[in-house]
Protein backbone atom coordinates (compact mmCIF):
# COMPACT_ATOMS: atom_id res chain seq x y z
CA UNK A 1 0.00 0.00 0.00
CA UNK A 2 1.37 3.40 -1.10
CA UNK A 3 0.65 6.07 1.38
CA UNK A 4 1.04 9.87 1.34
CA UNK A 5 -0.38 13.01 3.41
CA UNK A 6 -3.58 14.69 2.35
CA UNK A 7 -5.52 17.00 3.60
CA UNK A 8 -9.68 17.15 3.39
CA UNK A 9 -11.20 20.14 1.28
CA UNK A 10 -15.02 18.67 1.19
CA UNK A 11 -16.95 15.47 1.83
CA UNK A 12 -19.83 14.11 -0.16
CA UNK A 13 -21.74 10.55 0.49
CA UNK A 14 -18.39 8.07 1.57
CA UNK A 15 -16.13 9.98 -0.58
CA UNK A 16 -13.91 12.97 -0.21
CA UNK A 17 -11.76 15.70 -1.94
CA UNK A 18 -8.54 15.70 -1.18
CA UNK A 19 -5.26 17.92 -1.58
CA UNK A 20 -2.31 15.75 -1.69
CA UNK A 21 0.46 17.69 0.87
CA UNK A 22 3.91 18.32 -0.95
CA UNK A 23 6.59 16.36 0.34
CA UNK A 24 10.37 16.44 -0.99
CA UNK A 25 11.63 19.45 -1.48
CA UNK A 26 9.09 21.61 0.05
CA UNK A 27 9.51 19.56 3.01
CA UNK A 28 13.55 19.96 3.36
CA UNK A 29 13.58 23.09 3.10
CA UNK A 30 14.31 24.14 -0.10
CA UNK A 31 11.49 26.34 -0.99
CA UNK A 32 12.21 28.60 1.79
CA UNK A 33 16.01 28.74 0.45
CA UNK A 34 17.21 31.78 0.38
CA UNK A 35 19.59 30.99 -2.90
CA UNK A 36 16.70 29.41 -5.10
CA UNK A 37 17.39 31.05 -7.79
CA UNK A 38 21.26 30.34 -8.15
CA UNK A 39 20.27 26.56 -6.88
CA UNK A 40 21.26 24.14 -9.24
CA UNK A 41 18.07 21.69 -7.58
CA UNK A 42 15.52 24.33 -8.37
CA UNK A 43 12.91 23.66 -11.01
CA UNK A 44 13.69 25.63 -14.23
CA UNK A 45 9.76 24.97 -14.96
CA UNK A 46 8.61 26.64 -11.19
CA UNK A 47 6.16 28.78 -13.04
CA UNK A 48 4.54 26.24 -14.26
CA UNK A 49 3.03 24.71 -10.93
CA UNK A 50 -0.40 25.65 -10.68
CA UNK A 51 -2.79 25.28 -7.52
CA UNK A 52 -2.32 21.37 -6.07
CA UNK A 53 -5.04 18.68 -8.10
CA UNK A 54 -7.82 17.97 -5.77
CA UNK A 55 -8.71 14.07 -6.53
CA UNK A 56 -11.72 11.74 -4.78
CA UNK A 57 -10.72 9.21 -2.38
CA UNK A 58 -13.13 6.95 -0.58
CA UNK A 59 -14.00 8.07 3.47
CA UNK A 60 -14.39 4.92 5.33
CA UNK A 61 -13.18 6.89 8.60
CA UNK A 62 -16.07 10.11 8.15
CA UNK A 63 -12.89 12.50 7.80
CA UNK A 64 -14.36 16.07 7.60
CA UNK A 65 -12.88 19.03 5.60
CA UNK A 66 -10.00 20.61 7.16
CA UNK A 67 -8.16 17.27 8.49
CA UNK A 68 -5.11 16.13 7.31
CA UNK A 69 -5.76 12.13 6.46
CA UNK A 70 -2.92 9.25 5.37
CA UNK A 71 -3.92 8.29 2.08
CA UNK A 72 -3.41 4.82 0.62
CA UNK A 73 -3.66 3.16 -2.57
CA UNK A 74 -2.45 -0.20 -3.59
CA UNK A 75 0.87 -0.46 -5.12
CA UNK A 76 -0.19 -3.31 -7.88
CA UNK A 77 -3.10 -0.42 -9.08
CA UNK A 78 -0.32 2.44 -9.22
CA UNK A 79 1.59 0.12 -11.66
CA UNK A 80 -1.23 -0.62 -13.72
CA UNK A 81 -1.90 3.04 -13.74
CA UNK A 82 1.61 4.16 -14.59
CA UNK A 83 1.89 1.49 -17.67
CA UNK A 84 -1.73 2.81 -18.87
CA UNK A 85 -0.52 6.87 -18.57
CA UNK A 86 3.29 5.69 -20.30
CA UNK A 87 2.93 2.66 -22.15
CA UNK A 88 -0.32 2.52 -24.05
CA UNK A 89 0.21 6.25 -25.60
CA UNK A 90 3.59 4.93 -26.73
CA UNK A 91 2.10 1.87 -28.39
CA UNK A 92 -0.53 3.62 -29.62
CA UNK A 93 2.22 6.62 -31.40
CA UNK A 94 3.99 3.34 -33.18
CA UNK A 95 1.31 0.98 -34.35
CA UNK A 96 -0.46 4.32 -35.77
CA UNK A 97 2.82 6.22 -37.28
CA UNK A 98 3.09 2.91 -39.28
CA UNK A 99 -0.28 2.11 -40.12
CA UNK A 100 -0.26 5.60 -41.62
CA UNK A 101 3.09 5.50 -43.54
CA UNK A 102 2.31 2.24 -44.93
CA UNK A 103 -1.41 4.33 -46.08
CA UNK A 104 0.31 7.11 -47.50
CA UNK A 105 2.80 4.58 -49.47
CA UNK A 106 0.04 2.61 -50.85
CA UNK A 107 -2.16 5.60 -51.84
CA UNK A 108 1.29 7.40 -53.57
CA UNK A 109 1.97 10.33 -51.30
CA UNK A 110 4.69 10.70 -49.44
CA UNK A 111 5.00 8.71 -46.26
CA UNK A 112 6.54 10.60 -44.11
CA UNK A 113 3.44 13.05 -43.48
CA UNK A 114 1.14 9.70 -43.14
CA UNK A 115 4.10 8.60 -40.27
CA UNK A 116 3.73 11.69 -38.79
CA UNK A 117 -0.38 12.30 -38.92
CA UNK A 118 -0.86 8.69 -37.90
CA UNK A 119 1.52 9.05 -35.08
CA UNK A 120 -0.16 12.25 -33.72
CA UNK A 121 -3.33 10.55 -34.13
CA UNK A 122 -2.11 7.02 -32.19
CA UNK A 123 -0.80 9.16 -29.65
CA UNK A 124 -4.22 10.99 -28.59
CA UNK A 125 -5.92 7.74 -28.96
CA UNK A 126 -3.96 5.78 -26.64
CA UNK A 127 -4.28 8.83 -23.96
CA UNK A 128 -7.30 8.59 -24.75
CA UNK A 129 -8.25 5.09 -24.28
CA UNK A 130 -5.46 5.30 -21.34
CA UNK A 131 -8.26 8.14 -19.64
CA UNK A 132 -11.49 6.03 -20.67
CA UNK A 133 -9.60 2.49 -19.43
CA UNK A 134 -8.88 4.30 -16.07
CA UNK A 135 -12.23 5.54 -15.48
CA UNK A 136 -13.84 2.73 -15.59
CA UNK A 137 -11.62 1.27 -13.29
CA UNK A 138 -12.26 3.81 -10.60
CA UNK A 139 -16.12 2.29 -10.34
CA UNK A 140 -14.77 -0.10 -8.85
CA UNK A 141 -13.67 0.33 -4.97
CA UNK A 142 -10.49 -1.80 -5.38
CA UNK A 143 -8.50 0.04 -7.17
CA UNK A 144 -9.67 3.77 -6.02
CA UNK A 145 -7.81 5.51 -3.50
CA UNK A 146 -8.61 5.50 0.16
CA UNK A 147 -8.23 7.33 3.87
CA UNK A 148 -6.52 4.62 6.10
CA UNK A 149 -6.30 7.51 8.71
CA UNK A 150 -6.67 10.74 10.31
CA UNK A 151 -2.57 12.26 10.26
CA UNK A 152 -2.25 12.23 13.83
CA UNK A 153 -3.51 8.61 14.26
CA UNK A 154 -0.79 6.29 15.25
CA UNK A 155 -0.46 3.62 12.68
CA UNK A 156 -1.00 0.66 14.41
CA UNK A 157 0.74 -2.91 12.57
CA UNK A 158 0.12 -5.32 15.29
CA UNK A 159 -1.61 -5.77 18.57
CA UNK A 160 0.72 -7.37 21.52
CA UNK A 161 -0.89 -8.90 24.18
CA UNK A 162 -0.27 -7.60 27.93
CA UNK A 163 0.93 -10.98 30.04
Amino acid sequence: MIEQTALVVSVESGQAWVIPQQGGAEASGCAACAGKSSCSSSSPFAFLHREPQKMRVLNPVYARPGDSVVVGVQGQALVIYSLLAYLLPLVGLILAAIIGQAAFAWLGVGAEPGSILGGVAGLLGGLRLANFVVSCSFRSSVSQPVILRLARQPAYTQILPLA
